[in-house]
């Protein structure tokens, strides 16, 4: 996942990127899309191009006949993801998403992420390509766009526990509720530990709480199925590999 100036090794990547799709039959749709990736590598000296990249860049040019406004598009969304391209010989800039991947783990579950680290995936790697293009070689095509609206509609927001939490309690109180339902206690334990630490750090993406609930659905199948790392991926059902 080398960052570079586009070249004719990345070109291998355009045309394997969404190549089912009878759209890429095209010529000039797949050459939209090399172009585009060639531009940004130009413009973004730091970052230039990145193995992922292309699936990324592939919906903006499917739903936007205009190159131009395909192109800005996909600037402004790697403004949002370019972080996870960045990398050095030692450090790939997703290692941080997958670092908070564990911190959320290891919350909400610290006997999966026990078994995970005792396995030898306690760096999450298993989960790097889910985080590197949003979920795009996981769902078709339409279903990753879905998600992709999904995600980005309910940015998490910590402040919104709080709105939330103040809610539900005026409504137990009206009800005479003994107490919240375990799920809504487990599934809440990372916001209170979150509220504790009151870090300053920017909002954790919510795709990496999307692969931690995930996770948390298959915890008993992990634990009880898991014994390499080939099993987690295997047993990793919600998504397709």
């Amino acid at each position: 996942m080398k960052g570079s100036r586009y070249d004719s090794t990345e070109g291998l990547y355009v045309k394997r990127t969404d190549r089912t799709l009878l759209f890429y039959n095209k010529p000039e749709n797949l050459s939209k899309l090399q172009d585009i990736l060639s531009v940004y590598a130009w413009i973004d000296i730091d970052v230039g191009y990145c193995q992922g990249m292309s699936d990324l860049c592939s919906p903006m040019i499917i739903l936007l006949e205009n190159e131009a406004d395909a192109f800005w598009c996909f600037e402004r969304l790697m403004r949002r993801l370019r972080g996870n391209f960045q990398c050095t010989e030692t450090f790939v800039g997703v290692q941080t998403q997958l670092s908070n991947l564990a911190t959320v783990t290891q919350v909400i579950d610290p006997k999966l992420h026990q078994h995970l680290e005792t396995l030898g995936g306690g760096n999450y790697l298993f989960a790097f390509r889910m985080l590197i293009v949003l979920f795009r070689r996981e769902f078709s095509f339409c279903d990753s766009l879905y998600l992709w609206e999904m995600m980005w509609a309910l940015e998490y927001d910590p402040d919104l526990f709080s709105l939330y939490e103040e809610l539900e309690l005026n409504m137990e109180k009206a009800e005479g509720s003994k107490g919240k339902s375990k799920p809504t206690q487990k599934y809440r334990k990372y916001e209170r530990e979150n509220m504790k630490i009151k870090s300053v750090d920017a909002p954790l993406p919510i795709s990496v709480f999307l692969v931690a609930s995930v996770l948390k659905d298959k915890s008993s199948v992990l634990l009880h199925q898991a014994r390499g790392l080939d099993d987690v991926v295997k047993r990793f059902g919600f998504f397709r590999f």
